[in-house]
Protein backbone atom coordinates (compact mmCIF):
# COMPACT_ATOMS: atom_id res chain seq x y z
CA UNK A 1 0.00 0.00 0.00
CA UNK A 2 1.64 3.09 -1.34
CA UNK A 3 -0.05 6.58 0.46
CA UNK A 4 1.28 10.23 -0.81
CA UNK A 5 0.02 13.78 0.78
CA UNK A 6 1.28 17.17 0.44
CA UNK A 7 2.22 19.06 3.54
CA UNK A 8 3.43 23.25 3.90
CA UNK A 9 4.97 22.78 7.12
CA UNK A 10 8.58 22.36 5.91
CA UNK A 11 10.36 18.77 6.70
CA UNK A 12 11.36 19.38 10.22
CA UNK A 13 8.37 19.98 11.49
CA UNK A 14 6.24 17.28 9.60
CA UNK A 15 8.73 14.74 11.33
CA UNK A 16 8.09 16.20 14.20
CA UNK A 17 4.59 16.01 13.88
CA UNK A 18 4.63 12.79 12.25
CA UNK A 19 6.73 11.07 14.90
CA UNK A 20 4.56 12.81 17.89
CA UNK A 21 1.79 11.15 16.07
CA UNK A 22 3.19 7.55 15.64
CA UNK A 23 4.47 7.54 19.35
CA UNK A 24 0.95 7.87 20.18
CA UNK A 25 -0.33 5.42 17.46
CA UNK A 26 2.01 2.91 18.71
CA UNK A 27 0.48 2.71 22.96
CA UNK A 28 -3.22 3.21 21.27
CA UNK A 29 -4.71 -0.55 21.77
CA UNK A 30 -7.98 -0.51 19.39
CA UNK A 31 -11.19 -1.78 21.16
CA UNK A 32 -12.51 -5.09 20.03
CA UNK A 33 -10.07 -7.77 21.36
CA UNK A 34 -6.99 -6.67 18.89
CA UNK A 35 -4.07 -6.17 20.54
CA UNK A 36 -1.03 -4.09 19.74
CA UNK A 37 2.28 -5.46 20.25
CA UNK A 38 6.30 -4.96 19.24
CA UNK A 39 5.71 -1.46 17.71
CA UNK A 40 8.91 -0.21 16.61
CA UNK A 41 9.79 2.86 14.59
CA UNK A 42 13.51 4.08 13.80
CA UNK A 43 14.38 7.26 11.91
CA UNK A 44 17.28 7.54 9.88
CA UNK A 45 17.10 11.14 8.53
CA UNK A 46 13.84 12.14 6.66
CA UNK A 47 13.20 8.15 6.36
CA UNK A 48 11.75 6.12 8.93
CA UNK A 49 11.55 2.10 9.31
CA UNK A 50 8.39 0.85 11.60
CA UNK A 51 6.40 -2.35 12.08
CA UNK A 52 3.82 -3.63 14.46
CA UNK A 53 2.21 -6.85 15.35
CA UNK A 54 -1.47 -6.72 15.44
CA UNK A 55 -3.43 -10.02 17.32
CA UNK A 56 -6.80 -10.83 18.10
CA UNK A 57 -7.02 -14.27 19.47
CA UNK A 58 -5.68 -16.90 17.20
CA UNK A 59 -5.01 -14.84 14.26
CA UNK A 60 -2.37 -11.99 14.05
CA UNK A 61 -0.59 -10.32 11.44
CA UNK A 62 2.92 -8.14 11.25
CA UNK A 63 2.50 -4.55 9.63
CA UNK A 64 5.88 -2.96 8.68
CA UNK A 65 6.41 0.03 6.11
CA UNK A 66 8.77 2.93 5.09
CA UNK A 67 7.87 6.57 5.63
CA UNK A 68 9.66 9.11 3.94
CA UNK A 69 9.13 12.72 4.87
CA UNK A 70 10.31 15.37 2.44
CA UNK A 71 10.40 19.20 2.49
CA UNK A 72 6.69 18.88 1.24
CA UNK A 73 4.92 15.59 1.14
CA UNK A 74 5.09 12.42 3.29
CA UNK A 75 5.25 9.35 1.92
CA UNK A 76 3.97 5.68 3.41
CA UNK A 77 4.69 2.92 2.18
CA UNK A 78 3.45 -0.38 4.09
CA UNK A 79 3.24 -4.26 3.59
CA UNK A 80 -0.16 -5.21 4.29
CA UNK A 81 -0.39 -9.53 4.86
CA UNK A 82 -3.50 -11.09 2.83
CA UNK A 83 -4.94 -11.34 6.65
CA UNK A 84 -5.43 -7.90 7.00
CA UNK A 85 -6.08 -6.55 3.66
CA UNK A 86 -9.24 -9.55 3.72
CA UNK A 87 -10.78 -8.83 6.91
CA UNK A 88 -10.10 -4.94 6.60
CA UNK A 89 -9.94 -4.22 3.15
CA UNK A 90 -6.56 -2.41 1.26
CA UNK A 91 -8.77 0.78 0.07
CA UNK A 92 -10.48 1.17 3.58
CA UNK A 93 -7.27 1.24 5.37
CA UNK A 94 -5.88 3.58 3.04
CA UNK A 95 -8.77 5.69 3.38
CA UNK A 96 -7.98 6.03 6.89
CA UNK A 97 -4.53 6.55 7.37
CA UNK A 98 -4.85 8.88 4.33
CA UNK A 99 -7.39 11.07 6.78
CA UNK A 100 -5.41 10.81 9.73
CA UNK A 101 -2.25 12.06 7.62
CA UNK A 102 -4.28 14.82 6.37
CA UNK A 103 -5.13 15.73 9.84
CA UNK A 104 -1.32 15.81 11.33
CA UNK A 105 -0.45 17.50 8.47
CA UNK A 106 -3.08 20.32 8.37
CA UNK A 107 -0.68 24.00 9.02
CA UNK A 108 -3.65 24.79 10.79
CA UNK A 109 -3.57 22.43 13.65
CA UNK A 110 -1.49 22.81 16.68
CA UNK A 111 1.35 20.96 17.07
CA UNK A 112 0.50 19.23 20.05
Amino acid sequence: MRIEETHDLGRPAAIARVDQFLDGLMRWQPSGGVVIRDARKDWEGNRMTFSFSAAKGFFGATIQGVMEVTDDTVTVVADLPALVRGVLGEERIREVVSRELRKVLDNHAPSA
